[in-house]
């Protein structure tokens, strides 16, 4: 790649980006059995992952079932209602967020940026909103890593309220790579989605971790895909080469173990043959961004 070089009497066009995304705060909500949402709005975007369960999201007028995988994008102002199934409570993954800054007088607490619909609803406050197409409802088989990257910006209670700017940039930088991976996968275009590989990501779920790293290949083969063909389309749907993908879920998985069971860090490298606990561990931070001792005490 050719590196431009600037001198004095050469000058180059600048401008500032249109949008400067700022996550403005994350959670994560699960259902009471009778509970619905009002009808409402709210001020911010938001992106909201089905971790479990099912029910209707009303989305502008219109119904939408959901269920585990769903992922949905809600643009500021659009109204909108969550009713959860009983028998199959919903937990969701939230954050919300504003493609560039947006002055609100007064906001502080969470439950200022949502209006009922009875409410007025102040236009000036609502959030930029780039020129993207983006689908508003979809469903992802790959439901751990997409959890994996909500854990990465959603704060601990112990942090709320009292970031330091450093923790901000971290959280922010988080999330701007999440969006970054959401957009990938959620923009309209012609090719974003490929059954093919959607068939190759619920394998891969369903064996376990080694073995998949063995066959993914010959499964692409089996649907007559080409090795190269397979890389790029793998990487467009997931974001990863598909060796980077088995190991980051077998990765998410140590995690989950870390903060659910009480398995040691070496039991948890040995469970996920991992060859050494070193080696696992400078895997996990580089993915995580905390080693596994630090990821236990600040998730568990």
């Amino acid at each position: 790649m050719k590196i431009p070089l600037y001198r004095y009497r050469v000058d180059y066009l600048t401008r500032y980006s249109d949008i400067n995304p700022m996550l403005l705060f994350a959670q994560k909500y699960e259902f009471i059995e009778t509970e619905q949402s009002p009808l409402r709005r709210c001020y911010a975007n938001a992106i909201i992952l089905v971790e479990e369960g099912s029910g209707v999201l009303l989305l502008n007028g219109i119904e939408h079932p959901m269920q585990a995988g769903s992922i949905v994008f809600i643009a500021s102002g659009v109204p909108h209602q969550w009713i959860s199934h009983n028998e199959q409570l919903m937990i969701h993954r939230c954050a919300y967020f504003d493609w560039k800054y947006t002055n609100r007088p007064d906001f502080n607490y969470q439950k200022d940026y949502f209006a009922s619909i009875e409410q007025p609803f102040r236009e000036e406050w609502t959030s930029f909103f780039p020129s993207l197409k983006i689908h508003t409802v979809m469903k992802v088989s790959n439901i751990s890593i997409w959890l994996s990257h909500y854990n990465a910006f959603t704060q601990p209670p112990a942090v709320l309220g009292a970031r330091s700017p450093i923790e901000s940039l971290q959280y922010n930088a988080a999330f701007q790579t999440f969006l970054y991976q959401y957009l990938s996968f959620a923009v309209k275009n012609d090719s974003w989605y490929e059954p093919r590989i959607a068939q190759i990501l619920e394998k891969i779920e369903s064996i376990p971790f080694e073995q998949a790293e063995i066959d993914i290949y010959q499964w692409a083969k089996d649907l007559n895909i080409g090795k190269s063909r397979f890389h790029q389309l793998f990487k467009n749907e997931t974001g990863y080469t598909p060796k980077e993908y088995v190991q980051r879920r077998r990765l998410y998985q140590a995690a989950k173990d870390l903060c659910t069971s009480n398995l040691s860090v070496s039991e948890i490298a040995h469970k996920y043959n991992f060859s050494s606990i070193h080696y696992f561990s400078r895997m996990f931070r580089n993915v995580m961004g905390f080693s596994p001792s630090q990821y236990k005490a600040r998730y568990q």
